[in-house]
């Protein structure tokens, strides 16, 4: 489904000043959470852009929104979008490299990131070494990724134990996304993970096909996985990094006024992303404790334990999976900014 379209009339529009005569485009932009830009940060970061975008352009573009999985599940979308098929999504990264760049998936890796504000200092496509992997990306699978984005910590949850340390989790069974650091994660905690399709994870912990599962405090009360889960563990071992994505030939094909307005769009849009994700962070992890859940804060000794048991070997996966010098350089550029938030 090619929703690109030339529209009847021409539009004269001005680009951050600079007046051009454009054909309007209709873009879809897809992505699988509810529409509430009050509660999932994707949302409201899509809401923002479509507004900004046609506001930019001065209506070169008009963009047609898809949530809540309308065109598929993530795979689906990230598919449709290298096939040009549609031109914008918004994925979960580990998506991409599990299907189209295996060496995205050290993103996914554990206790890479302290904050938001971490995040997006290391992330930041103003770094050379990341705008080099996204321009490899890129390259390699005619997918761009435009923004890398901080989805929210993920905190493990559990139907009957209390998870205060690596032992607590010896011999469960853990579901995880079907991202290998996720997996490695786990199995050098003393986990067996689980991969389980996320709409069907209700199910599996309501029926204790798995004792536990990881997840962002957002994800765990909008899906009610609070219903089924007596407690959870602040462990944040992993920041969900979420993709913006576009077609690479497409994008290539546009103007610079046309690329400079989806630019300067997803700008704005991540501003609120960054305060919608950080508010929910907070709220949501009030309302599960408020519906019942035990949620336990490890201390600092504790967490130094979490991070210490899954730091060498889910590098020592990367190394093999990778080689020692793409790790070495990731690792690199990760300690231009530790202690800095």
């Amino acid at each position: 489904m090619k929703r690109t379209t030339i529209a009847a009339t021409v539009a004269v529009a001005t680009v951050f000043g600079v007046s051009t005569v454009m054909a309007q485009q209709t873009v879809t932009a897809a992505w699988s959470d509810p529409n509430d830009p009050t509660v999932a940060p994707t949302s409201a970061f899509m809401q923002v852009f479509e507004a900004s975008l046609e506001r930019f352009s001065g209506g070169a573009f008009d963009v047609e929104l898809f949530p809540n999985g309308q065109l598929g599940d993530q795979a689906a979308t990230v598919q449709q979008v290298r096939r040009g098929d549609i031109e914008f999504a918004n994925v979960v990264s580990g998506v991409v490299a599990s299907l189209l760049y295996e060496q995205l998936s050290v993103l996914d890796m554990p206790y890479l990131f302290d904050s938001r504000a971490h995040f997006r200092a290391a992330m930041s496509n103003d770094n050379a070494y990341i705008s080099e992997l996204l321009d490899g990306v890129a390259d390699e699978t005619g997918v761009r990724i435009l923004f890398l984005q901080p989805y929210g910590f993920r905190n493990m949850t559990t139907r009957n134990t209390q998870v205060t340390g690596p032992e607590d989790l010896t011999g469960l069974q853990m579901r995880t996304m079907s991202v290998v650091p996720h997996q490695e994660m786990m199995t050098a905690l003393g986990a067996n993970p689980v991969p389980i399709p996320f709409l069907e994870l209700y199910t599996s912990l309501q029926t204790g096909v798995v004792d536990g599962q990881e997840n962002t405090p957002a994800n765990i009360i909008i899906q009610n996985f609070d219903q089924v889960q007596g407690h959870m563990t602040e462990t944040q071992h992993v920041m969900t990094t979420a993709a913006f994505i576009t077609n690479e030939e497409w994008y290539q094909s546009l103007s610079v006024e046309e690329q400079t307005a989806i630019l300067h769009a997803g700008e704005e849009a991540t501003l609120a992303y960054d305060g919608v994700g950080a508010v929910q962070d907070m709220l949501s992890v009030s309302e599960i404790r408020a519906n019942g859940v035990e949620v336990y804060t490890p201390t600092p000794e504790e967490m130094e334990q979490f991070r210490a048991a899954v730091a060498e070997p889910v590098r020592a996966w990367a190394v093999d999976n990778f080689g020692e010098e793409f790790v070495d350089e990731f690792f690199a550029h990760m300690a231009q900014f530790e202690g800095a938030f």
